[in-house]
């Protein structure tokens, strides 16, 4: 396993897009972790999907559709064996 730990700072365009790109291709989109700095853990499919390359908050479905704005800082982290 090669695990890889990304920190995104949520740019305008992020947050009216709903999702941050990542740097690599998680192996599995049901095994990456979420976490908003200075708040919790997320719940992958309840507060936010993973979409290729995307980590998406892109409908009303998920919790952190009006959670996530403008300069906020989330970290990532998935295995991209």
């Amino acid at each position: 396993m090669a695990f890889a730990v990304e920190y995104h700072v949520v740019s305008a365009p992020d947050s009216s897009n709903h999702y941050i790109s990542l740097n690599g291709s998680p192996i599995s989109v049901n095994n990456v972790a979420m976490d908003l700095i200075g708040g919790t853990a997320q719940a992958a499919n309840d507060d936010f999907a993973v979409d290729g390359t995307r980590v998406k908050w892109d409908s009303t479905a998920y919790q952190l559709y009006s959670q996530i704005g403008y300069n906020d800082r989330i970290r990532i982290i998935y295995d991209r064996s």
